[in-house]
């Protein structure tokens, strides 16, 4: 029977860590005078309202919760660093991507990848390591390859670290996960608009209406139009809308029903090539005279356009005191039209003539023509959640089953006639001849289907209330079978010429352990240990051709050790964290540009370093969010011996990023009604290689940003600068290209809450 919550607070989440408040069952571990104060309520304590999370998150992001069910607690008392970018943060700086808004987290870098897919679609690298499976939602995978715009977020958190014990194969260097905008108790109307220079024309709309007392729904809608600064022909438009519905708002037992849609048309953007010299470490085109930022080295063809469809139910069951069930599932669908020029700038040819000073040299495009993409998975985890006595030592136990399949197909096009018209790196050419075109033959087809089946386990044990052990475990088995065809259509019969069948079968166990020291609420030190497996085609919607005949390849293998503490200060209103981390890769292998395959390299590669952070308010008025990252890198083993002692790729050396804001109202001038916001953030990587060989160097960036932003009653207005020192940065890189930022832009929003 549903009832009403009252006096006890829900019970949040469920693996690494303990949970806000003890349980009744964990009673027994309080003296009896806390007890009695525990569950005798004062004549004046007043019942619990429900809350909305992007209105009501702590400022000290180490009091939040991880948002996902199986990983239970606060960010303080997870023994893993976990940054948190909040609604707040990403309105203040303007955030309209998942990209913009990891800015925010030092330590990841963007890859083009996507087998010379460019920057179309959302690909990561945490610590230097392949995050492109790594991407989640509400906990569950996000199947697709796709710009994801933050208009359905209500937060991002990054867990770093190995971390398949939580959330499965893949996550080396960590996970990425999106926080979406759920149906909330009480009325909520908020509209926003955008306008900036590139132009950016943008809308949002968020409306949320309670139903009755336990009963919500709300619509989220956007439609972006934007062109990007300083880039030729570049444009990024889409649209979206989120439909969700809550039931049991407030009670023991809830269901959240979310249907997420979002449509993209943009110019697929490969980058600009590297200038590739004789000897000595290439760089990208863009940094020799003569050659301009604002280049674009496709061609009028090249598209990205795309849809996704995503829906997402979330049911929580508060059994008892000690006991609570969830159950989440998805299933999602992805469409992708994709077509692309991959610029090359040869040393013979073309890079010796750029790096002397000379632009006026032809490059070349390759890579394939592009395809169509159909892409659709589904994943349900049930997970329960445990806090029990026994013999008197409290333990927080948490099992469940994690099921997904996911299915891939692609259609290649070609290219008429193969070659494209080129101009030379100074002036290229966008514009095709009037004699070609891009056709799908139906002949060049790629499939691939995956399914996993997973159990999880995990129990905290307290020695004492201020020391605990936390072991968990994860066992996978993961299939993938993929198929091409030269022939097309549907396959006859098998051994059918002109149809290739590849199968790789994977099971792993994923173990971790954790030793934590709580010696007050603010405080947590620990010491975490973890391994991970990233099996051949482990995200087939962003790996064109996940096996190959001639490597029969083995699962990569991953291990992180941790040593941290976090701390909240000044009554709970700042948090602070660090960690001592290092990751060993085994068994690496990568995407080969030329082939189009995955190979195993054989190497083994090493990450180390310092993970340090500061999130919350220095005062009333003055608000921070800081990190800094430092990698040190290396190639520990390869079969390729001069690769031996090379930094690994795409592992910048320091990074860092702060973000703050002073409401100068509430004591400077308090003679204007309302809050005045003036803020700013610095965000800077070093450069860092983008192959195992250290030939291709991307260089370093820095963007100053600034804010200043007045809201009165339900109004409010801003003004955003970004990079406002005009820098030459570098947003992605892959292997011979690096994906030029945007120039100094401004934008205006008007928004309107009621």
């Amino acid at each position: 029977m549903t009832k009403m919550k009252t006096l006890r607070p829900s019970v949040s989440g469920a693996a690494l860590t303990t949970g806000l408040a003890m349980t009744m069952s964990a009673m027994p571990l309080m003296d009896a005078q806390a007890q009695q104060a525990a569950s005798t309520p004062s004549s004046t304590e007043e019942l619990p309202t429900v809350t909305v999370a992007g209105d009501n998150a702590p400022a000290n992001a180490l009091e939040a919760t991880t948002g996902i069910s199986r990983i239970p607690g606060t960010i303080q008392d997870t023994p893993q660093t976990i940054t948190v970018i909040s609604q707040e943060t990403m309105q203040q700086q303007g955030v309209t991507t998942l990209e913009q808004a990891l800015r925010n987290v030092p330590g990841v870098t963007a890859s083009s990848g996507e087998g010379n897919g460019g920057m179309n679609g959302d690909q990561f690298r945490i610590r230097g390591f392949q995050a492109n499976g790594d991407i989640y939602v509400d906990g569950l995978r996000d199947f697709g390859s796709y710009t994801r715009d933050s208009f359905a977020f209500e937060s991002v958190e990054v867990f770093k670290g190995s971390s398949s014990e939580n959330f499965g194969m893949g996550t080396t260097g960590g996970a990425i996960n999106i926080t979406q905008k759920e149906a909330h108790l009480g009325d909520k109307y908020d509209f926003e608009g955008q306008i900036g220079n590139g132009p950016l024309y943008r809308v949002v709309g968020d409306v949320n209406k309670q139903i009755d007392d336990t009963t919500a729904v709300r619509f989220v809608g956007m439609y972006t139009e934007q062109d990007l600064v300083d880039r030729d022909y570049m444009y990024k438009d889409r649209y979206g809308f989120l439909g969700a519905v809550g039931f049991g708002l407030g009670t023991d037992q809830t269901l959240h029903l979310n249907i997420f849609y979002q449509d993209g048309d943009g110019q697929t953007d490969m980058g600009v090539p590297f200038a590739t010299r004789s000897t000595g470490v290439s760089l990208p085109v863009t940094e020799y005279p003569g050659v301009s930022r604002s280049n674009y080295y496709g061609k009028e063809t090249d598209k990205d356009n795309y849809d996704v469809t995503m829906f997402t139910a979330k049911y929580r069951n508060e059994v008892n005191e000690w006991l609570t069930i969830t159950n989440d599932s998805r299933l999602a669908y992805y469409n992708r039209y994709y077509t692309q020029s991959a610029a090359s700038c040869a040393a013979i040819t073309c890079g010796n003539f750029v790096v002397n000073g000379n632009p006026n040299v032809p490059y070349t495009l390759g890579g394939p023509a592009g395809f169509d993409q159909e892409t659709y998975g589904g994943q349900n985890i049930t997970t329960a959640i445990a806090d029990f006595n026994i013999g008197g030592f409290r333990n927080q136990f948490v099992a469940g089953v994690d099921l997904f399949f996911q299915n891939d197909a692609r259609s290649y096009f070609t290219n008429v006639p193969s070659t494209k018209t080129v101009g030379t790196v100074a002036d290229p050419s966008f514009y095709n001849s009037n004699s070609f075109y891009v056709y799908d033959s139906g002949l060049n087809l790629r499939r691939s289907q995956a399914t996993n089946s997973a159990i999880f386990a995990s129990d905290r044990f307290w020695f004492v209330d201020t020391v605990s052990l936390l072991a968990a475990g994860r066992f996978d088995n993961y299939n993938i079978n993929y198929e091409t065809s030269s022939t097309g259509g549907k396959r006859p019969a098998p051994n059918v010429p002109g149809w290739t069948d590849y199968d790789s079968h994977s099971s792993f166990f994923s173990p971790s352990l954790s030793l934590i020291w709580e010696p007050t609420k603010e405080q947590t030190y620990y010491v975490s240990w973890g391994k991970s497996y990233t099996p051949p085609g482990g995200n087939v919607a962003v790996t064109p051709n996940p096996l190959s005949a001639t490597s029969a390849l083995e699962p990569e293998s991953n291990e992180t050790a941790e040593i941290g503490a976090k701390f909240s200060l000044l009554d709970g209103k700042l948090g602070l964290t660090g960690a001592l981390f290092r990751t060993i890769k085994g068994n690496a292998y990568y995407f080969n540009d030329a082939t189009q395959l995955f190979d195993q390299t054989g190497d083994k590669q090493r990450v180390q370093g310092v993970e340090l952070g500061a999130t919350g308010n220095l005062t009333d008025a003055w608000t921070v969010q800081a990190a800094y990252t430092y990698l040190d890198s290396e190639i520990t083993y390869s079969p390729t011996a001069s690769n031996i002692g090379n930094e690994v790729n795409y592992a910048p050396r320091n990074s860092a990023s702060i973000w703050t804001t002073y409401d100068v109202a509430k004591h400077w001038f308090t003679q204007i009604p309302g809050e005045l916001l003036v803020g700013g953030g610095i965000s800077y990587t070093d450069g860092y290689y983008t192959n195992t060989a250290n030939t291709s160097w991307v260089p370093e960036t820095f963007s100053l940003d600034a804010l200043v932003s007045y809201k009165q009653g339900n109004y409010r207005f801003a003004v955003n600068g970004y990079n406002l020192t005009d820098e030459l940065n570098y947003v992605a890189g892959f292997n011979n290209r690096a994906v030029v930022g945007t120039g100094r832009a401004v934008v205006f929003t008007v928004g309107a809450t009621f």
